[in-house]
Formats: structure tokens, C-alpha cells, sequence
């Protein structure tokens, strides 16, 4: 089987109520598909191709339950207790704590019984003399280690101390590879979700103070040399990034131009660990809806002003959809897939080569998906936090589901170092104070898929 190629991601931008409108047609294929040549894996082409519907031929694919040995396992490990000891966040310390209390503006107030106006003290303010417990909030397998998220800065409105351990599977040895404590950031959010890696480096997000939230950092820790650079920075309304596990990142960035939102300059760029260059694959491209992935190739599904319909684009070629939205799943040389939705998700796979669309209703397995080798990893939990499911892996062109996990408490799928992963997650609170607690999820189990072997 084939490396993996991709993961999805579903951004908060595409509309959170799908519907499709496919019209099946047995028709023959365009004449005007370009020649193609392939060259190991991959298709190279000649030209920009533009598909439309009536080029494919609909085949309609039912799901097949199978109890059959499946081509890919799931592996988990848990994450041992470890005592990370305790530490005193700079912003505690600093000339003015309070510009980093999460209640400073909106703080609860009540008036006694003499007309006097009081406001509560966040828990924040109550405890900038009290060193907080490092806490794991997220954790991934890379190579034979889980790397870990570990916060000690937990009420505040921002995370001012906050650190990166590597656990070794094999020798059940931990150490610390990289430290986060100061102020120069507004808010670093990378350690409060997934860490998601790439060729070596641990992705997240920072905002710079001078230019509030909408001046977002991608920022990337080299997990050997402890490390950390900025890769990206963006100014739009909207941004997103998303990895294909292995060796590069594609950033999506929106400007909203219109008070009700509805027209956005879309740019796309690429940043290659390979090379350390980012470079531009759309820029200020205008559309009314959008809608990312990562995958075999850099791909967005984007809604013209003179259109219903969307048009599924990559950097090789487009597909000019019957849908009226959707979430792209995967995309290659050779096959496009996304999901729409209303009551159950509904699966459309494109074969480049045979020049067919396949359509299947996912019905009870509709949730969480992500592409892995030669098929998808589906979930029946299609929640993002928290919630047990069973786990299955279907091949899309035969309609043939296998279950590799039953019962997996686990969270949203992450496509990170070359396999798709979840954390098995359990609501947990810090308690400081005797009124000072905040509650989090803590990942107690890191799973993650692999070929079988033989």
C-alpha cells in the first residue's frame, strides 16, 4: 500500500449545514481531456484540465460490511502519569497581570443590599503568587514518541509558559525539547489542541501583539534542536493551515470585502520543509464561499459570484460540482473525494483515470473522516471533543467497510507524521484555590493507524 498522503480537515468557514444536488448521467467523457504521462506514482500534465459533471460516468456504490482482516490496524499507547513538575507564568509577574485576566472586560458584577456595585476576581487575580502543575493538553506520535503539550499557565487569558515533552515508547524515557515563558505573544495557541507535526517540526498558531488577532503566526518547533522560526504570517480576516503530515504546509488565508460577508479574496500559500520555501499558489482569488485541505495536492472548493455550485480546485485541474457545498476529503493527480451532508454524509469520489464518479451514502458511518493509503478512516462519533466510537477503514471504489476500533474514547482526527491519529480524551479540573478551578480535557491514550504488516 501506498505512504500516506493526506489528511482532512473541515474548516470553520464552510457552512454548517451541507446539501447536494447530483444529477446521475451515464454520459460519455469530455474530448477534451488532456494527455497525460505518468511518471512513477503520479500523473504529470500537460495542461490545466477543467471537468465538469457530464464527463464522468455516476456509479452508485453501497456500503459492504466486511469482518475480514483489514488492510490497516489501529495502535494506541497511553500516556504515562509523569509530574511535570511546577512553574510561575511570566504574566503573573509582569508591570500589569490583569491585561492578561480572561474576565478583565466582562467580568460578573452584582450590586449589595446598599446599592454598592461589586465585581468578582477572575481566579487569575487570585492566583498570580501560586506556581500552577503542568498539565498534558494535547499529544501525537511521531516516530517511535508521543510529544506532548504540557501547560502551566492555565487561567490565564493567553498560555505564557507552556512546554513540549518527547516520550520515548521503547524506553519509556521523557525529556523536555523545547519552553515557551514570556510575553511577546498575545495569545500561543498551539498547546491547547492536537500538536500536529511535520518532517520533524511541531506546528502552532501565535498571535502578534502588534497586530491583535487578526496578525496570525504559524510558527514551527524543530523537535531536535528545540528550535522555534516563523514560517507564515497573516493578516486576513480568516486563516487556517493545514499539513499533509509529511513535509509541507498549506495556508489559507480570507479577506472578507463586503459588511455581510459574503465575498472573500481567498490566498493560498505553500511552505516546504524540503526547500524552507513559501510560495504563492492563489492570491486575492475572489469567491463567495471556501472551503480546505491538504492532501496529495494543494486543494480548495470555492463558490463562484456567478454560481451555486461549487468547483473543486487544485493546482492541475478543476471540477465544476452539482453541489451546492461540501467538505474536501482528498485530492491527487488521479482521484478527487469530498463529503456532503444533510442527514447522513454522502461520499463523492472521482477517478481521474477511469473517469468516474463514485457516490456512496455513509449512512451509520457517518462522522469524523480522514484519507488514509488507498482508502478513508471513518468514525461514528462525529463529535469534536470527547466521545467514544468505533473506528472503521473503507475502500471508496468498492464501498467495502472494515472495523479496526471498537468502543475508542477519542477526539477529532489529526493527520500528523505520516499516519492519522486521536487522543483518547477525559474531562479533568485544576483546582488552585478553594474557588479557583478551570476544567479542560486531558488526553489520557494517543491512536493512531499503520499498514498491517504482510
Amino acid at each position: 500500500m501506498k505512504k500516506i498522503l493526506a489528511f482532512f480537515a473541515a474548516v470553520a468557514m464552510c457552512a454548517a449545514c451541507f446539501s447536494c444536488d447530483d444529477d446521475n448521467n451515464d454520459e460519455d467523457i469530455s474530448e477534451n481531456v488532456p494527455e497525460t504521462e505518468e511518471v512513477g506514482d503520479t500523473l504529470v500534465e500537460n495542461e490545466f484540465r477543467t471537468y465538469e459533471e457530464k464527463d464522468f460516468k455516476t456509479i452508485n456504490v453501497p456500503i459492504t460490511f466486511t469482518d475480514e482482516d483489514a488492510p490497516v490496524v489501529l495502535k494506541s499507547c497511553d500516556i504515562p502519569d509523569i509530574d511535570f513538575g511546577e512553574r510561575l507564568a511570566p504574566c503573573k509577574t509582569s508591570d500589569d497581570p490583569s491585561q492578561f485576566d480572561p474576565l478583565r472586560d466582562r467580568g460578573y458584577t452584582w450590586t449589595d443590599e446598599n446599592g454598592v456595585e461589586h465585581k468578582s476576581e477572575s481566579t487569575y487575580m487570585q492566583v498570580l503568587d501560586t506556581p500552577e502543575e503542568g498539565i498534558v493538553t494535547g499529544a501525537v506520535k511521531y516516530g517511535d514518541c508521543i510529544y506532548m503539550t504540557v501547560n502551566y499557565d492555565i487561567f490565564c487569558s493567553g498560555c505564557h509558559e507552556w512546554s513540549v515533552y518527547e516520550y520515548d515508547i521503547n524506553t519509556k524515557e521523557t525529556k523536555e525539547v523545547y519552553n515557551y515563558s514570556g510575553i511577546d505573544r498575545v495569545n500561543d495557541v498551539g498547546y491547547w489542541f492536537s500538536p500536529q507535526i511535520v518532517a520533524g517540526h511541531m506546528l502552532y498558531t501565535a498571535y502578534d501583539p502588534s497586530g491583535g488577532a487578526s496578525k496570525q503566526i504559524t510558527e514551527a518547533i524543530d523537535l531536535k534542536t528545540g528550535e522555534r522560526k516563523d514560517i507564515y504570517t497573516s493578516d486576513g480576516d480568516y486563516y487556517n493551515f493545514l499539513t499533509d503530515g509529511e513535509h509541507r504546509i498549506d495556508f489559507y488565508s480570507a479577506e472578507h470585502t463586503d459588511n455581510m460577508g459574503t465575498k472573500i479574496k481567498l490566498t493560498v500559500k505553500e511552505y516546504d520543509f524540503d526547500t524552507g520555501e513559501l510560495r504563492t499558489v492563489t492570491e486575492s482569488e475572489e469567491t463567495k464561499v471556501f472551503n480546505t485541505a491538504i492532501c496529495g495536492l494543494c486543494s480548495y472548493l470555492r463558490k463562484p459570484f456567478d454560481s451555486r455550485k461549487c468547483e473543486f480546485v487544485t493546482e492541475h485541474y478543476s471540477i465544476k460540482t452539482n453541489t451546492t457545498n461540501a467538505c474536501i476529503l482528498y485530492a491527487s493527480d488521479k482521484k478527487a473525494m469530498y463529503v456532503t451532508g444533510d442527514d447522513t454524509d454522502i461520499l463523492h469520489t472521482y477517478d481521474l483515470e477511469k473517469m468516474e464518479h463514485y457516490i456512496t451514502d455513509l449512512g451509520d458511518y457517518s462522522g469524523l473522516q480522514a484519507y488514509y493509503g488507498e482508502g478513508i478512516i471513518l468514525s461514528d462519533n462525529n463529535m469534536s471533543t470527547a466521545s467514544t466510537g468505533n473506528i472503521y477503514y473503507m475502500m471508496p471504489e468498492m464501498g467495502l467497510i472494515y472495523k479496526i476500533g471498537e468502543n475508542i474514547p477519542h477526539d477529532s482526527f489529526v493527520y500528523s507524521g505520516g499516519t492519522v491519529t486521536m487522543n483518547a480524551i477525559e474531562d479533568t479540573y485544576v483546582e488552585i484555590t478553594e474557588n479557583g478551578t478551570r476544567g479542560y480535557n486531558k488526553p489520557t491514550a494517543v491512536y493512531w493507524t499503520e499498514d498491517r504488516e504482510g
